[in-house]
């Protein structure tokens, strides 16, 4: 299990949902609804830990294998395509690649890839929203004021990292349905629908504090000190 990471998961539950959809809208087979049965069961037997709930999870998607036309074809295209790859890796040439340097491009809010700035800029406290996409907040590049600074970030999909100085004391508050926390030394640790609330640096008497919201669906936090 640990060597499922998150990005594993997200592309599994993204084909879940493509092979719901087509079977619903291309084939009209109701045999999506075992499918569906069947990964809602999977979910209770990992946080429930109930084994009853595992094996009728089984029994519902081996029904809607036997039934469901899309879950058919993408498991022959899977096989196919894992041919095709291992066939490509054994014939292709050694090739030296030269990774350069990106620069940092806008998104729009929903999806994209939010880089950390590369320059000092004014505090502002922070507050994001976004369904898809990896996000880095650098509070190093900046003076955080006197008191309280706060970070809210809601994110459907993707990484979150956010770099804090040694002086400043923070608290986080971070939940997730299904993801990875590493904060500072510690981790990473596999989190199931829970939540964490970690403080370091004693913020209480601090004269400059920062606070930490981070909620995700599915993608893994990194608080780091630098």
């Amino acid at each position: 299990m640990q060597n499922f990471t998150t990005n594993k998961l997200t592309f599994w539950v993204l084909c879940f949902f493509l092979l719901v959809f087509v079977e619903l809208t291309i084939f009209n087979n109701g045999g999506a609804f075992c499918l569906l049965i069947g990964a809602v069961l999977l979910y209770l037997s990992f946080s429930k830990n109930v084994r009853f709930f595992k094996w009728t999870g089984i029994f519902f998607i081996a029904i809607a294998l036997f039934t469901m036309w899309s879950l058919r074809l993408f498991i022959v295209l899977l096989l196919l395509y894992m041919l095709y790859h291992y066939l490509q890796k054994e014939n292709e040439p050694k090739v030296v690649t030269l990774e350069f340097e990106k620069l940092p491009v806008n998104k729009n809010d929903l999806f994209g890839t939010m880089p950390a700035p590369v320059e000092a800029y004014k505090w502002q406290d922070v507050q994001i929203q976004r369904l898809a996409g990896d996000i880095t907040i650098d509070t190093t590049q900046t003076i955080l004021p006197a008191g309280s600074s706060l970070i809210t970030i809601r994110q459907g999909i993707g990484k979150v990292q956010v770099y804090i100085p040694y002086e400043i004391p923070f608290r986080l508050h971070y939940t997730t349905l299904f993801g990875e926390l590493t904060c500072l030394h510690t981790g990473p640790q596999r989190l199931l629908n829970e939540s964490v609330v970690f403080s370091d640096g004693n913020p209480e008497d601090a004269k400059r504090t920062l606070t930490i919201h981070v909620a995700t669906w599915l993608g893994d936090l990194e608080v780091l000190r630098k």
